[in-house]
């Protein structure tokens, strides 16, 4: 059977069926059907085998469960692989007690019992079933069912080991190799490694290259490292794929051959990999290997920075800085390296530091400049060394700039600073009793327009220039967080335009009508709601039901980034959320729902559900921010999630094709094209914007239905008042 493990060690055990020895008449049967399964003729192995499990064959029965558990010649179907499966376990068959076991271990067509999973797994393990064994190993390494016991794993995986199961020697070959349950041991992990890897397993393949590579428990032998990582990225293995790029790069093991490297790292970054991507870009801004071009360095550096990658962030920042296969921006190099820097990346630090030295892209600041050279030096590795010393010297330079009180202020920012934080924050407006007075003025009509400013305190702090900044866009001001007296008479305009002052003429004020409406979904526990820009754009007011059926409520739109598409929204805390796909990335031809609220008003009230499938990873013009949907989408679907088999989330539903105008240009109406804005884009704003939301990997399918009733719990309707 194929029993998929769960849990970050474990493998998938490939479905294979085997004749065995019964009656001449039974046996020729049950023959009959391994063959037809073989051959691909899964209807006739399905008809074999059913015949045999109403005949009481507990193989045929355990097999049968096999083809309804991953809908192999019959409709899939979990409650019918675990009736069948029991009826074998009964029957003391030891590969139906160990899928029954399985089935409960993963809450497939049963609810997830840990127990009743190890109870059925140790039966099987009487017996000397590898697999119960192995899986046996697997809940006390993870703690499932049982106290978390390195010890006990170990004793378990080296029994399935000792039969010859890939798993359980990778698993061992782990275990040994980080100490974990038994004294760390290279060379005996290298033993089992081998094992496993001779039996086709990919991860232990790559374990193998990299303990050869560095020299742990055997002799550097980097050409050895290249065989077995050919061998596991052969396989599909995103990370043998990049070292093997890597060491063609290095010309280690492998001549050099930069050609070679690409080629490796474009199979990795079609599975998503950030790593490969940037490396594509850094082969393309060095011609190595790649005609040379900045504009196709961009490209890469931004598909890797869109997943949060660090590295690719401060790597596109340098481009805008230099305007290199970019157009040139300091403001769009200081975006980056900030997000590469919240990460806690040396060299975007000191970027940074330049840029608030100089004063280009932001404001001059001597405190901020000290900060982040700070951050630079103090957390440059040995690999570094030049970033380090060339940001000792920039925060001596800066340094000297200061006033005592500055300096100590500086000092102490960069010691409070933690990753996922600004670097340095924006320093409080003068400590008068005007400013503060003008400052909250300012930061209550914010608030009552929409905006999030944060509290009334008269702290020109970084939520209320965030708040600013985005007042400022949505009017046509220029976008720089500050005060000014064209700031003040805009906020009193938008006020009055929505009816929340008197105006001179003492007119009754004008009652707020929605006008328009989208869809968005939570995305945290604390309640952020997340949309599409557009939605909100221009809204005096935007208003979410806090429930079905509730009269929609003002929320705070707590940030837009209008390059993305994307916006938060601030809603009310403790209501489920959405998680986003973790892992290797979708991939075309996937299926995908769609869920929102379409032409509303016209149809139901509720949230609509559509399906469809991803048919390319990139929007026009090869633009890696989106993918193209199948899913039908309507007016309104805008800021509606877009979800995998399994539930979980993969993009943000953006805008559809205009089918009329292709028309006009092709004489060929489209037919379901469609865009989303990509996941990848879609946490990078997240990660910005500090928003804990949750991950899960996609390890599971679902039914469409299963999906969309889970969509329905955290997909909003977003109403645009004006």
């Amino acid at each position: 059977m194929s029993k998929r493990a769960v849990g970050l060690l474990v493998a998938t055990i490939a479905l294979i069926l085997t004749a065995a020895m019964s009656p001449p008449a039974a046996a020729q049967t049950f023959d009959d059907a391994v063959v037809a399964y073989n051959r691909g003729d899964y209807a006739a192995a399905y008809r074999g085998f059913r015949r045999l499990a109403e005949q009481g064959d507990a193989k045929a029965q355990y097999h049968l469960g096999t083809l309804y558990e991953h809908g192999t010649g019959v409709p899939q179907d979990f409650a019918g692989a675990v009736r069948w499966y029991r009826s074998a376990a009964l029957k003391g068959n030891p590969e139906g007690q160990t899928a029954l076991g399985y089935m409960y271990h993963a809450g497939k067509g049963v609810p997830r019992d840990f127990a009743e999973a190890l109870w059925w797994y140790r039966r099987a393990a009487v017996q000397g079933d590898a697999f119960a064994e192995f899986y046996i190993g697997y809940m006390y390494h993870a703690g499932e069912g049982v106290p978390r016991d390195y010890a006990e794993a170990v004793r378990w995986y080296r029994r399935a080991a000792e039969r010859g199961n890939d798993m359980a020697e990778y698993n061992l070959g782990h275990m040994l190799e980080h100490g974990q349950g038994i004294r760390q041991d290279y060379a005996e992990a290298m033993r089992w490694y081998r094992r496993a890897a001779g039996r086709g397993h990919a991860k232990a393949q790559y374990q193998l290259g990299l303990l050869l590579a560095f020299g742990r428990g055997v002799p550097r032998d980097h050409a050895q490292a290249a065989r077995w990582y050919r061998r596991a990225a052969e396989q599909g293995l995103v990370e043998a794929q990049i070292n093997l790029g890597n060491l063609y790069v290095l010309g280690q093991g492998v001549s050099q051959d930069y050609a070679q490297a690409a080629q490796w790292y474009r199979r990795a970054a079609a599975n998503g990999s950030a790593i490969a991507q940037n490396n594509i870009g850094l082969l393309y801004e060095g011609g190595n290997g790649v005609p040379k071009s900045y504009k196709q360095a961009a490209h890469w550096y931004r598909r890797a920075a869109a997943q949060g990658y660090d590295i690719a962030q401060n790597n596109l920042g340098l481009l805008y800085e230099s305007g290199k296969g970019v157009r040139q921006s300091y403001g769009q190099a200081a975006r980056w390296y900030r997000r590469a820097a919240a990460q806690g990346y040396a060299g975007a630090h000191y970027s940074l530091g330049r840029l608030y030295e100089t004063g280009r892209g932001v404001r001059r600041d001597f405190i901020r400049a000290h900060i982040s050279y700070n951050l630079a030096a103090s957390r440059s590795s040995e690999l570094d060394e030049d970033i380090r010393v060339a940001a000792v010297r920039g925060r001596e330079r800066v340094g000297a700039k200061l006033s005592p009180a500055g300096m100590a202020r500086a000092q102490r920012m960069a010691r409070e600073w933690r990753p996922g934080t600004n670097a340095a924050p924006a320093p409080p407006a003068a400590d008068t009793e005007q400013s503060r007075k003008i400052v909250a003025a300012v930061q209550r009509s914010l608030a009552g327009l929409g905006y999030d400013p944060g509290p009334a305190d008269g702290i020109l702090g970084a939520r209320t220039r965030a708040a600013i900044r985005a007042f400022q866009k949505s009017v046509g001001l220029p976008v720089d967080g500050r005060l000014s007296a064209r700031l003040m008479d805009s906020l009193v305009a938008a006020a009055v335009a929505a009816g929340r002052v008197a105006t001179r003429s003492g007119a009754k004020r004008r009652a707020l009508k929605k006008v328009a409406a989208g869809s968005g979904f939570r995305v945290s526990a604390a309640g952020h709601i997340l949309t599409n820009a557009h939605v909100v754009r221009g809204c005096r007011e935007v208003r979410v039901p806090p429930a079905p059926h509730m009269k929609s409520r003002r929320v705070a739109v707590a940030a837009r980034n209008d390059a993305a598409d994307l916006a938060l929204l601030e809603g009310p805390a403790g209501r489920p959320s959405a998680a986003f796909r973790r892992g290797r990335g979708i991939r075309p031809g996937a299926g995908v729902v769609v869920a929102g609220f379409p032409l509303h008003g016209l149809l139901a009230k509720t949230v609509n559900v559509s399906v469809g499938s991803v048919s390319a990873l990139a929007g026009p013009d090869d633009d890696s921010r989106l993918i193209q949907i199948s899913a039908p989408v309507q007016q309104g679907n805008s800021g509606g999630p877009v979800l995998d088999a399994a539930g979980k989330v993969v993009g943000v539903v953006v805008w559809k094709l205009n089918a009329l105008k292709i028309a006009e240009t092709t004489g060929s109406i489209p037919q379901n094209v469609n865009f989303a804005v990509s996941a990848g884009t879609v946490r990078a704003f997240l990660d910005a914007e500090g928003v804990a939301y949750a991950t899960a990997p996609s390890v599971e399918k679902r039914a469409p239905e299963d999906v969309a009733a889970a969509a329905r719990k955290f997909t909003v309707l977003v109403e645009c008042w004006k």
